[in-house]
């Protein structure tokens, strides 16, 4: 996929969704009101849901530019049941579906663009005053085609309890469509700044090729390649085809199988040179590429349930070889481990867990401790019974003992 040129710390956009949506769930639930309250029961029926894309005012310590997506009326929901807003984006002159470099504001199995809203109860309720819902940040988009393109912006309101699952953008073919209230859609003038999927590029398949190698050094660096571990590539391949351009899929397909099977065979006899690996794609590529080579890593490494100390020292490397600041990326990685095995946590790799360099001087390293107990004990308190909470635990277990360690 290609993805955010000349932006290096891609994480902050991820960071910078997650903030503006937050802002925007709040809203949703503040502004809306009963349908006999701001307005005659007339008014309030014929007052159709509405959207409105506006530019946002930018923080001075951010990179990037975002818009919101706000909307206004009435969604039409007459039963108590939760609904969810679903959004999706298609370029109008394609019809093809815009992706999204953000795996969390993805459909299921592919990379095409989806952002989910739960409402909750909405019976007979609406929105009298603009709400935003939700946010657009053009580095994080691909469409088809780059430069300033018409959007369609589509809106699916729709019983939570029967919540479908896209493919490709669409829905599967066998799908009844139950549980839909509306279908709203908006067209607007965007620029997107990233080369299309539909255009060629032979650097993002040489990148492609290189993530393969670097997710197969993580799998086997602890000396055995788990079915789950190859799986989790078997999985990111298709991702990529699917994404493809109809007449390059087989193309794509054929080099990306190949560079599984030759480098599993490569790799497991001889460990891969990482820095020759990482200095061949280094200054080619978009960073999304990268970006998404770091997170089929993380993948790869969480697929057995273990964080292996080898396999996080391998991850930390490849970024900072491939010019994305490690730091950057700890949620994500926190990601992974919260959802390891409870069972498998050891005190083995401390420092990897807990990004703690050992040549920080002690004051620092205390500081980051410090910040991790606030950041693990906050998720510790928030998270129900179950392997996610035992992890936070053991997070808080191993930044007991680094205390210890560093003191």
């Amino acid at each position: 996929m290609e993805g955010l040129i000349g932006v290096i710390l891609i994480w902050g956009a991820y960071v910078l969704f997650v903030q503006l949506i937050g802002t925007g769930a709040k809203a949703v639930g503040a502004g809306a009101k009963t349908l006999m309250e701001g307005g005659s029961f007339s008014d309030n029926f014929s007052n159709k849901l509405k959207f409105k894309i506006e530019k946002l005012p930018q923080d001075k310590d951010s990179l990037y530019e975002a818009y919101g997506v706000s909307a206004k009326g009435n969604p039409g929901v007459e039963s108590s049941s939760p609904v969810v807003l679903i959004f999706k984006l298609f370029d109008k002159e394609t019809s093809l579906p815009v992706l999204s470099t953000f795996e969390q504001f993805s459909e299921r199995d592919t990379r095409v663009f989806e952002h989910t809203v739960s409402l909750g109860n909405m019976s007979d309720k609406y929105w009298p005053d603009w709400a935003r819902v939700s946010a657009l940040i053009p580095e994080s988009l691909i469409g088809p085609h780059k430069g300033n393109r018409i959007l369609e912006l589509q809106c699916l309101v729709w019983n939570q309890n029967t919540q479908p699952v896209f493919s490709g953008g669409f829905l599967p073919e066998n799908s009844s469509g139950a549980g839909c209230i509306q279908i709203s859609t908006h067209e607007f003038s965007f620029n997107i700044p990233n080369s299309g999927y539909m255009e060629i590029d032979s650097e993002r398949l040489q990148v492609q090729i290189a993530s393969i190698k670097l997710a197969l050094s993580i799998a086997l660096a602890d000396g055995s390649l788990d079915k789950s571990e190859g799986n989790e590539i078997k999985k990111w391949i298709k991702g990529i085809v699917d994404s493809t351009l109809e007449s390059q899929k087989m193309k794509i397909k054929d080099e990306l199988n190949k560079a599984l099977e030759n480098g599993f065979n490569e790799i497991k006899n001889n460990p891969i040179n990482i820095k020759l690996t990482c200095d061949g794609i280094k200054d080619i590529g978009s960073s999304a590429d990268k970006f998404d080579l770091i997170e089929l890593c993380l993948d790869v490494m969480a697929a057995d349930g273990e964080a292996d100390k080898e396999e996080l020292k391998q991850i930390e490397e490849i970024s900072n070889l491939i010019g994305i600041d490690y730091q950057e990326i700890t949620r994500m990685k926190d990601q992974r481990l919260i959802k390891l095995d409870p069972a498998s946590a050891s005190l083995a790799g401390m420092e990897e867990k807990l990004d703690i360099n050992p040549e920080w001087d002690k004051e620092k390293i205390n500081k980051h401790i410090l910040g991790l107990y606030g950041k693990w004990n906050g998720r510790l308190n928030s998270l129900p019974e179950g392997n996610e909470r035992d992890n936070a635990q053991q997070m808080l277990t191993l930044i007991a003992e680094a205390r210890k360690k560093y003191s």
